[in-house]
Order: structure tokens, then C-alpha cells, then sequence
């Protein structure tokens, strides 16, 4: 062959290469079989997040927030059986720091010491946007889709799990045995029915204190507060005056007991206030200025050494308390007489009582419209400021390394430049040794 010298090293020179390059090639496919990956991210949008907290004001991990029975959940989605385990080993769920923030952080760095950057790295900045991350090597018969699809489920799961524990829920069905107004005396209908308006009004107004612009058919948070208000200060209100001045009971002689005990009780603290006024007067009209004098309140004497103006205002404004508490008294005294002379005396006719539990029963039907508005409207504002707005989600993406990519490249350099330099040394060995020979011979 002709230049047969120049053809040898080309071949060895070409053959060293391939060599290079299938083995770069087989190098590159086994170690980035771990690098080929399913990638989807989150981000965190209430407020709160960027301080780490969770919607409620506490601490918050989102990576502790992955739990067993979300992965559980979105395997049976995906119609896969892998042990949670297994999966949980090649998941990772990272942060993203925006650049902006690295270079913030490193400008501490520039004028503070290590030991103070890291401080405020850790203390005054928390991610509000994370990576999941599903590696191949779970299975690397599982198709570039089926991955994708297992780790959007795993958002998903995520997302929805983030929801349910966040949003704001007003469900009273556990307590409805509770809520049986059929349970209780008139007197106490109203009172639930009242407390139950409170709790719906005072929930209300908070949620309406953090979105006031949040409106549903026409209707804000504060309608309905208004509307609860109303209905405890005019409806309920109503209902139990008029269960008080008729003495409505479903137990009257109950009601006889209580009501004849109270009477008692007032009769007995009337005499005795009676009995201290009774002193006082007589003090005061006894009283004498610049004078020895015993103030007795029927318990108890006591000497006053300096009978001065001061001390005579003093019995007297005692004098007009107990007078006033002794009218009061009887008011208490003659409304309970009255109630009891009903109780006791009924006039045969139900008139009140049909129009308490009509009132009632319409009090109570007007909260329940009112509860299944509320609902509606808390259903509405969960899906607009805690599933859409809290945390968001983009959509799943596969990555693996190319034969073309920069670090495929960089790679091969690296694995064949020993070769090469190893073939020309070789080479330029085997020429020398030749050219020496050669040079002999002649």
C-alpha cells in the first residue's frame, strides 16, 4: 500500500477514538441512569409562607408534609403496587431558591462573618417554591409518561391533602343530636339557636376581616354577619320575652319550684335589707355634726369619732342604696309572683305557647338557610383563596442526559484524552525507534 507508514497511526489513531467513544458512551448511560428523572413544582402563595408558617400561623415543613398515605394514594392512581418505602428512597421534594435571594445572602457574606450569614440565610428566609423530583432508577422499565404520571398524582395528592387540612370547613352535622331542639324547654330552644347564630356571626366577620372584597351572588361575609345579628337581637330576643312573661314550660311544676324558690330567696334578702335600712334612717335623722355617733347596720356597730358633712353624705347615700336595691327587689318579687300565679292558675287557652313554637320553629329554619349559605360561601372562598390561590402547581416534566448534551461532551473528552495522548505516544514511540533502526542500517 502505497504510504503505507502515514496509513498505520491514522488507523491506530481512528481505532483509538471509537474505543474512546463507545466506552464514554457506556460510561455516560450507567452513570446517569440515576440523573434521568420526572420533575414538577409548587408554590407556596399565602400569606405566611415566605416566614414559614403554614395558613394557620404554625411552623411548617413542606417536606414533612409528604406523608405514607399520600404516596399510597397516588400509587393506586397510577395503578402501580411498588412498596411506599421503595418510592419514598427516590423521592425528593428540594427548594428553589431564586437567584436574587443567593446573591442577597452572599452579599452578607462579603460584610459579615461566616458564622452571621449563615444565621440569616437559615432565620430570615424560607422558600415559598419547591421541586419534587421522581428518579428512574425506581424503575427502569418504567416509561418516561408513567413516571411523569405517578409524580403528578403525587402533587396532586399533595395539593389536595394541603387543602383539606387548610380550609376553612363550618360542619356542626357531628353535634346534630346535640342541636335537637325537641331535647330542650322553650326557655333553652332560643338559647341554642342564639349561641349557634353567635359562633356563625363571629366566623363571619373574621373571614370577612381578611378578604372584605369577597363576594358570592351578590353577598359578603358581612351580610351574613348582619343577618345572624338580626336574628339574635330581634327574633330570638322576641321568643324569650315572650316565654318569660307567659311562662312557657314543657316541665311546669319544675318551673313552679324554681320560680317559688326564687321568691323565697328575694323575700328573705328583702327583710334583711329592710332591717339595715331601718338602722340607717334612724342614724341619719339622729345624726348630729361635731358628735359621737355608732353606726349599726342590724350585723354591727361601728363608732364614728369625726361626725363631719363627709360622713353624714355618707349614711345618706347608703341610706338611698339600699332603697333603691329594696325596689328592685320587689319588681323581682311581683314578676315572679305574676309568673307563678300563671303557673299555677292557667287560663286554659295555648295561644302563647303555639306562637312560641312557631317562632321557634322559624328562628331555627332561618339559621339553617343561613348555615347552607354559609357553607356555599366558605366552599367558594376555599377554592379561591386556599386551593387556587395557597399552593400552585405546574405540571410534570421528564429529564435524562443526552448523547448530545454539554456534559455528554465533556465527559468523552475527558475519557478519551488519556487514550489519545496514550496512542500518539505510542505512535510517536514507534516511529522514533524505527527512524533509529533505519538510520543504523544505512
Amino acid at each position: 500500500m502505497k504510504n503505507k507508514h502515514l496509513w498505520i497511526p491514522a488507523f491506530v489513531f481512528i481505532g483509538a477514538g471509537l474505543v474512546s467513544l463507545i466506552y464514554s458512551i457506556i460510561d455516560y448511560k450507567a452513570i446517569n441512569k440515576v440523573d434521568a428523572y420526572s420533575y414538577e413544582t409548587i408554590q407556596f402563595n399565602y400569606d405566611g409562607a415566605s416566614d414559614g408558617k403554614d395558613p394557620n400561623g404554625n411552623a411548617f415543613n413542606p417536606v414533612n408534609f409528604l406523608s405514607d398515605e399520600i404516596i399510597e394514594s397516588a400509587l393506586a392512581k397510577s395503578e402501580l403496587t411498588y412498596d411506599i418505602d421503595e418510592v419514598r428512597a427516590h423521592i425528593s421534594l428540594e427548594n428553589v431558591v431564586p437567584e436574587n435571594i443567593v446573591e442577597e445572602i452572599s452579599s452578607y457574606e462579603k460584610i459579615m462573618d461566616t458564622e452571621s450569614s449563615r444565621k440569616i440565610g437559615a432565620k430570615d428566609y424560607h422558600p415559598v417554591r419547591y421541586r419534587f423530583n421522581v428518579f428512574q432508577d425506581l424503575d427502569n422499565k418504567l416509561s418516561s409518561s408513567r413516571l411523569n404520571n405517578l409524580l403528578n398524582n403525587i402533587v396532586e395528592e399533595y395539593c389536595n391533602k394541603f387543602y383539606v387540612t387548610y380550609k376553612k370547613t363550618f360542619d356542626e352535622n357531628a353535634y346534630q343530636d346535640l342541636f335537637n331542639l325537641d331535647n330542650y324547654d322553650y326557655i333553652y330552644q332560643g338559647q341554642i339557636v342564639s349561641t349557634r347564630l353567635s359562633v356563625l356571626m363571629n366566623y363571619a366577620e373574621e373571614i370577612y376581616k381578611e378578604h372584605n372584597d369577597f363576594v358570592v351572588d351578590g353577598k359578603s361575609f358581612k351580610d351574613l354577619y348582619l343577618k345572624a345579628e338580626k336574628l339574635i337581637g330581634t327574633d330570638a330576643s322576641k321568643i324569650n320575652n315572650i316565654i318569660v312573661l307567659n311562662a312557657l314550660s314543657k316541665d311546669v311544676e319544675r318551673l313552679k319550684d324554681y320560680y317559688t324558690f326564687l321568691l323565697e330567696r328575694l323575700n328573705y334578702d328583702k327583710t334583711k335589707y329592710q332591717s339595715d335600712l331601718s338602722a340607717i334612717t334612724a342614724q341619719v335623722n339622729a345624726y348630729e355634726i361635731d358628735s359621737t355617733v355608732y353606726v349599726g347596720t342590724g350585723e354591727s356597730i361601728i363608732k364614728v369619732e369625726s361626725n363631719s358633712v363627709e360622713t353624714y353624705n355618707t349614711l345618706l347615700a347608703r341610706q338611698i342604696s339600699i332603697s333603691q336595691q329594696i325596689t328592685s327587689i320587689e319588681k323581682q318579687i311581683s314578676d315572679y309572683t305574676n309568673i307563678l300565679d300563671k303557673l299555677e292558675h292557667p287560663t286554659g287557652g295555648t295561644t302563647p305557647e303555639d306562637t312560641v313554637k312557631s317562632m321557634l320553629s322559624a328562628l331555627n329554619k332561618d339559621y339553617g338557610d343561613l348555615q347552607e349559605l354559609f357553607k356555599v360561601m366558605i366552599e367558594e372562598y376555599n377554592k379561591t383563596y386556599v386551593k387556587d390561590v395557597a399552593i400552585e402547581q405546574s405540571s410534570a416534566k421528564y429529564s435524562k442526559s443526552s448523547l448530545f448534551s454539554g456534559s455528554f461532551i465533556v465527559r468523552t473528552i475527558k475519557n478519551a484524552a488519556p487514550v489519545m495522548l496514550i496512542t500518539v505516544l505510542g505512535i510517536s514511540v514507534f516511529y522514533l525507534i524505527r527512524a533509529i533502526k533505519k538510520e543504523k542500517r544505512a
